[in-house]
Formats: structure tokens, C-alpha cells, sequence
């Protein structure tokens, strides 16, 4: 059986619908992929109507979805750690497995999912982006993470700014955002990383269209270094052009009368938490995660929430990202309370007295594990 083809054109068109519903077109650092493996592993227990509300989200049918994370996971990029995880507080039992590549654990407690967190994104985020209580029924997250290495490290100027010389730079004409300047530092781990700059009194909206149309172009294969619209290539609103006498090594020397292209670009890091609970999928998802769950256990409903924690920085050195998204299914309100004529006996513990600590099960069951003499 073929391995599915991931549909770039339906993630993209996912990214943008999700920064909008989620006002993230300004947010320092996000990933949409997060999100998207997330649903579409588990898209084939969304009933409709649901159903079809998570396609239109997804780009695909819910069946194509859920083995698109299958391989995604099962084909591993060599530059990118992907990792899915499925946790079911104990003593519930799911209706039927998930049919999609999340294994379902017991629930642990928070310090494992922190652990979870920080393993599979190689420690860049430390803390799961969910706390869980006794009201937690099921949870489900996945960990992206990539670190690509530049080919050269970058140079410094006074400014403290990085440089770029030469390697993929271009001023492209777009239909949403007029001409953009695009930088990307070549790695060595097939990971591209495209900087793109537009007019300052461009919306943000409107950049991330230009960056779909930059995109689109570089994985088309027409995209090329030294780009720029016909005509003579005067200053820009993030570009200037001077002509003048330079010196070079006459080894790689440019041809008189020829461009040479420097980026000047900023390190940064960022670090974000973004609620997703409103995010297009989420509640559909939840749903029919909902379904699966015993009726007792939803008897007043479920509350659901989805948070993603995501980090960043691009240095001389490279680029690093990291984003869990988790999504957790809870039982939703409060207990119901009913009046009973008890007995009442109450025992005061407030002068010296005794502890034992006992393991239990297979080959520990009954070992004292720890003694204590409590004095109050």
C-alpha cells in the first residue's frame, strides 16, 4: 500500500484558518501542524454532522487524515521529532480503541506529562501545557520539534545584526502583500527556513498570504536567489540599492556590474501558550472523543480544552522550534448532593503515632516501603 501524500496545499490553507479563529497572525511563535496532527489522529471517531466539519478543517476525508498521522509518524523527517501520546484516567475503559496511531495510557500525574514534554521535544519545552485534576477523563497531545543547523554560521555587523551573504535571497511581487524581500539561510537538514518582510502598513493577515504565495513558489521549484521584479531595482520600503567599488577575493569575485545580496537579520527567541480550545476541529474532535467515554463518566456533560505551548529561536547557528499542543477531555460541572442520616465517628490523630508505607502488586505486593513515628 502507497504511503499517503501529505496535502501541503490543505495544511496551509489549515494554518490560516487557525490564525485567524485563534488571533494568532501576530503571535510570537505557533504551530499549526501541532494541531493538525492532533485531530486528524484521532478524526475517525468524529460522528457526523461533526464529521464533516473536521474534513472542511483538515483538508481530507477523516479515514485519509488519520493515515496521513499514521505515516507521518511511522516515516520520520530525520530533522523533525513528531510524537503523539493518549492518556485515560484509571478505571475508565474507552467504548473502542482510537483508531489512528495514539497509544491510550493510564493518566499520570504531572510531573510524567512534564517529563513526557521535555523527552519529545528535547527538553526546549519543560512544562505540558494542560493541568491535569480528578475531574480529567481523557487527554491527547503531540510534541514537533526541529533544530536545523545552518550550513555556515552567520556573521555579525555592529548592529548586532545577523548576516547573510548571497544563498536564497529575493524581492517577490505578490498579489496580497505587494513586494515582500524573502531570506533563507541554507541547513544541512533539509529544513528550509524562509524569512519574509513586507510594507510596514501591510496587516498581518495579508503577509501570511504573501508568505503562502513565497511558498508556494519555492516548493515549485521557481524561486530562485537574486529574484526581483523586471526593471531597474531601485530602494524598497526593506531593501536599499548603492552602487560603488567594493573589494572581494578574486577567487568567487563577481563580475563588474553584477548584485550582491546581504541580509541583515535579527536573532530572536520566543516562547508562547496559546488556548485552541475555539480553534475550527477542536470542538468537533471533542465530541466524538466524548462518545467514546463510559456514560457515567459524562453524565453531565464534558468540558474541553486545548492549549498549545510552543518555543523558538534563530541564532548564528540555526533555528529551533518546539510545540505541544494538548487536548483535554473533562467531566464538565459540578457534583450533585443528596441529604443522608449518618453515624459520624471521628478519630484525632494529634499525639505520636505510626506509619507504614506498603507496596503492592506482583513481586513488591505487601513490602513496607517506608516506617515513620509522626509526632504532631
Amino acid at each position: 500500500m502507497a504511503t499517503p501524500t501529505v496535502p501541503v496545499p490543505a495544511l496551509r490553507d489549515h494554518a490560516t484558518r487557525l490564525r485567524a479563529a485563534a488571533g494568532l497572525d501576530e503571535a510570537p511563535i505557533a504551530s499549526a501542524a501541532g494541531l493538525w496532527l492532533l485531530l486528524a489522529s484521532v478524526a475517525e471517531v468524529v460522528e457526523p454532522p461533526d464529521r464533516a466539519v473536521l474534513e472542511d478543517v483538515l483538508g481530507v476525508g477523516a479515514a485519509e487524515a488519520t493515515a496521513l498521522a499514521t505515516a507521518l509518524l511511522a516515516d520520520p523527517h530525520p530533522a523533525v521529532g513528531a510524537a503523539l501520546g493518549g492518556w485515560l484516567k484509571p478505571g475508565l475503559t474507552l467504548a473502542r480503541a482510537l483508531p489512528g496511531p495514539v497509544a491510550v495510557e493510564p493518566l499520570p500525574g504531572q510531573d510524567v506529562l512534564d517529563a513526557w514534554a521535555a523527552a519529545h521535544t528535547r527538553g526546549l519545552i519543560e512544562r505540558f501545557p494542560v493541568e491535569v485534576d480528578e475531574r480529567t477523563l481523557l487527554l491527547l497531545a503531540s510534541a514537533l520539534v526541529t533544530e536545523p543547523r545552518w550550513r555556515r554560521r552567520l556573521g555579525t555587523d555592529a548592529d548586532g545584526l545577523l548576516l547573510l551573504d548571497g544563498e536564497l535571497q529575493a524581492i517577490v511581487a505578490t498579489e496580497a502583500a505587494g513586494p515582500v524581500a524573502v531570506a533563507s539561510p541554507p541547513s544541512g537538514d533539509d529544513i528550509d527556513v524562509l524569512s519574509v518582510i513586507a510594507a510596514p502598513e501591510v496587516p498581518a493577515a495579508d503577509v501570511w498570504q504573501a508568505v503562502d504565495e513565497v511558498v508556494a513558489r519555492h516548493l515549485g521549484g521557481t524561486l530562485a536567489h537574486g529574484d526581483r521584479p523586471a526593471g531597474a531595482l531601485a530602494d524598497g520600503h526593506a531593501w536599499r540599492v548603492a552602487e560603488g567599488t567594493e573589494r572581494f577575493e578574486a577567487w568567487g569575485a563577481p563580475e563588474d556590474g553584477a548584485e550582491v545580496w546581504t541580509g541583515r537579520l535579527p536573532a530572536w527567541k520566543a516562547e508562547a501558550e496559546h488556548d485552541l480550545t475555539e480553534a475550527p476541529g477542536v470542538a468537533e474532535t471533542g465530541r466524538g472523543l466524548g462518545a467514546l467515554l463510559p456514560p457515567e463518566a459524562t453524565a453531565r456533560g464534558i468540558d474541553l480544552q486545548c492549549v498549545q505551548a510552543a518555543t523558538a529561536s534563530y541564532d548564528a547557528d540555526g533555528f529551533r522550534a518546539a510545540a505541544v499542543t494538548a487536548m483535554s477531555v473533562r467531566a464538565a460541572g459540578m457534583p450533585s448532593y443528596v441529604e443522608r442520616r449518618v453515624a459520624r465517628v471521628t478519630v484525632t490523630y494529634d499525639r505520636p503515632h505510626a506509619l507504614v508505607a506498603l507496596a503492592r502488586g506482583g513481586a513488591w505486593e505487601g513490602v513496607p516501603l517506608f516506617h515513620a513515628w509522626v509526632r504532631p
